[in-house]
């Protein structure tokens, strides 16, 4: 897998700490692009962070990626979980 980060973002830090929890998991390459780098080829509009998974599909959304993460560390999520995720989403990377 691969993980496209910018500095700056606003979603890059949960997704480092989501990353950290599957840690050991699966090989993970974290690169770091510019915020107007077009990693996703079928998008037209810059977005990260972006996860590419070995399969060659794409993550693009910060709750997405997260969620992947705590799937592969075996992490339950809770209603709390999903709570934090969406307010993050929604107050935190406003466009």
């Amino acid at each position: 897998m691969r993980l496209f980060l910018s500095e700056g973002s606003p979603g890059s830090l949960p997704v480092l700490a989501a990353a950290g929890r599957a840690r050991g998991r699966a090989e993970l390459l974290i690169s770091t692009v510019g915020p107007e780098d077009c990693v996703v080829p079928f998008l037209t509009q810059p977005k990260v962070p972006v996860l590419q998974l070995d399969s060659g599909n794409y993550l693009f959304s910060t709750s997405a990626i997260c969620r992947y993460f705590f799937l592969l560390s075996g992490w339950e999520q809770d209603d709390l979980t999903n709570q934090w995720l969406e307010w993050e989403a929604t107050e935190l990377q406003r466009s």
